[in-house]
């Protein structure tokens, strides 16, 4: 005997209309030798509609570049033909801030399109994924404070204050004074058109709710935790290493670090519920 399934009823069913449209592969030039390298979602979830980043950025020295994160795997193509536009087959670093597939899924494809690339940063997990490259010593384990010399500028390892993984790091370019957070600074925008714009260029500034839905998705851990102590040393971090520019993977480039602190701020700060 066959027993046909109930009827799910609305609470039940809360969430099944979720999905994630693939919006394209963009890229923009953000000066002083810093590129944009973007995949954008149109996302729909609990009722909401926004669009989500899944961006990696280029930087070029003089005597050496670094990929900071690999993209979405859907743009791994794209990227290993942007970054070939720019460097010829002379990729020198990559540095995935963690081993999530938005930011390290194309790896393998890259260092076999880029041979001379080393790849550094948060690596201690990556022999069990690509033993090969770690048989050919292609991976360099870097803490917090190192430096990477690429001739008219230095890439500096910094701690990830804010992160999914533990096993996650952010990092510093000095001639631009950009900051490349990863997880942090995250925030949803509304258009098609918004994909690529800074953070002073969209229609309006990025707002709590924008902010807070990204967090509650992808760092859901933050609705619990006591986050006084992320936000004291976000800040810190932020004098240390004068900011023009906040390059995180899942939101818009912001370029007034100082009033999208503030936003962050006011969500990290959120009273925990009970």
């Amino acid at each position: 005997m066959t027993t046909k399934p109930a009827s799910t009823s609305a609470d039940q069913s809360v969430g099944a209309g979720n999905r994630m449209d693939y919006n394209g592969f963009h890229s923009r030039d953000l000066g002083q030798g810093i590129h944009l390298l973007g995949g954008c979602f149109h996302a729909t979830m609990y009722g909401n509609n926004f669009h989500t980043h899944a961006s990696a950025y280029l930087i070029e020295g003089e005597t050496g570049n670094i990929l900071v994160d690999t993209g979405h795997s859907k743009d791994g193509k794209a990227i290993e033909e942007f970054v070939r536009s720019r460097v010829g087959g002379d990729l020198t670093y990559i540095f995935p801030t963690h081993e999530e597939y938005p930011h390290a899924g194309n790896l393998d494809q890259l260092m076999r399109a880029f041979p001379k690339a080393m790849t550094v940063g948060e690596v201690r997990n990556f022999h069990l994924y690509y033993p090969w490259h770690e048989a050919d010593g292609r991976f360099r384990q870097m803490e917090p404070g190192e430096e990477i010399d690429l001739g008219d500028r230095r890439f500096i390892v910094l701690p990830a204050i804010i992160h999914d993984l533990p096993a996650s790091l952010w990092g510093y370019d000095t001639k631009s004074e950009t900051m490349f957070v990863s997880d942090g600074f995250a925030f949803s925008h509304t258009h098609d058109s918004e994909c690529t714009l800074f953070s002073t260029e969209l229609p309006s500034q990025p707002t709590l709710n924008e902010t807070r839905l990204v967090f509650d998705l992808a760092l859901y851990w933050t609705k619990f935790a006591e986050k006084r102590d992320l936000v004291e040393a976000t800040h810190k971090l932020l004098e240390d290493y004068p900011t023009r520019l906040i390059a995180p993977a899942h939101g818009n480039v912001v370029d007034d670090p100082v009033a999208l602190s503030r936003v962050m701020d006011e969500v990290l700060l959120a009273p925990i519920p009970h």
